[in-house]
């Protein structure tokens, strides 16, 4: 088998499109394959695929696709231009690649399954590619499986924000808690952070909503509150955010009583903060008897978890 036929067998490149010639280099360890096309007059719009008149073609573009033998396999090709009556003049859709990409689309799916056990620094070593192009890969399959994505309902939110770079930064992030996916990510964590994610919802999704799951971050009360009927009925605060709280009320009353009881020389609450604020089953035995006597008795801070 020659090896025009076997490239084209093993690109699946299949008419009007044909391999014209395989160039083996040695030196710098490249495999270039160009392509060509039959003369054809008219090619389906890339917008609407309707049949539009050839109108040019784009001077050469290159595409790295997997390696053959470690050797780096280029394809060229010149991307003809359609005429649409409708959108105008477009490049043809290439079946080997996404149209702003400069790699195969087998190329970009092995990329991606690296990507799901490595970190991009690693995966770009390894392939050779810079940042820019990893991430380059990472964004067109993020935005191909959101052009799958269904309107199915998603009943249970969870909205969270995520620190990074030592917590000087947030993004903005929306779970689907029933299928366990990420929706939506944002910078920030404005009220305009969230808010952009209502869009992302058909009207039938919004109002399928049961429950939004948050922490009590006023913003996200808002954005809510403003996009999603009955809001006050469906968001959930999340327990550790209310316990929080609710100690933070607790040690804020301990404060104000053991500073009024030690001026009248009662330390019965020196000592304590802690045990207010633990479970009281992970309490030693010895300070458990001790402690019991402050839960029963009529101070304010043994009165205030009750609150």
């Amino acid at each position: 088998m020659e090896d025009r036929e076997l490239y084209r067998r093993i690109l699946g490149i299949e008419k009007p499109w044909s391999v014209a010639s395989v160039d083996l280099q040695l030196l710098p360890k490249e495999v270039p394959i160009y392509l060509t096309h039959e003369e054809l007059t008219s090619w389906p719009c890339a917008e609407c695929g309707a049949p539009s008149k050839l109108y040019d073609h784009q001077p050469e573009r290159q595409w790295r696709h997997l390696d053959t033998c470690q050797y780096h396999t280029i394809l060229h090709a010149d991307p003809p231009r359609s005429q649409c009556p409708t959108h105008g003049v477009r490049v043809v859709k290439l079946p080997w690649a996404e149209p702003s990409s400069r790699f195969t689309v087998l190329f970009e799916s092995l990329a991606i399954a690296w990507l799901k056990a490595a970190s991009q620094k690693a995966v770009g070593e390894q392939l050779g590619l810079s940042w820019d192009e990893i991430h380059g890969i990472m964004e067109r399959a993020v935005k191909r499986g959101l052009q799958r994505r269904q309107a199915d309902p998603v009943r249970h939110l969870g909205v969270d924000e995520k620190a990074f770079r030592k917590g000087h930064k947030y993004m903005t992030v929306v779970n689907d808690l029933d299928r366990g996916r990420v929706l939506y990510v944002a910078e920030d964590r404005k009220q305009a952070s969230l808010d952009g994610f209502w869009a992302t919802l058909t009207e039938g999704q919004r109002n399928g909503i049961e429950a939004v799951a948050m922490d009590m971050w006023d913003p996200y009360v808002n954005s809510v509150s403003a996009h999603v009927a009955d809001a006050d009925r469906k968001i959930v605060f999340d327990k550790f955010h209310v316990a929080q709280h609710l100690s933070q009320a607790v040690d804020d009353v301990r404060r104000k009583e053991n500073k009024a009881l030690r001026a009248q020389g009662d330390d019965r609450l020196k000592g304590t903060r802690y045990h207010w604020l633990r479970n009281p089953a992970t309490i030693e035995p010895e300070d458990r008897r001790a402690f019991a006597a402050l839960r029963q008795s009529e101070l304010k801070t043994a009165r205030a978890p009750g609150r």
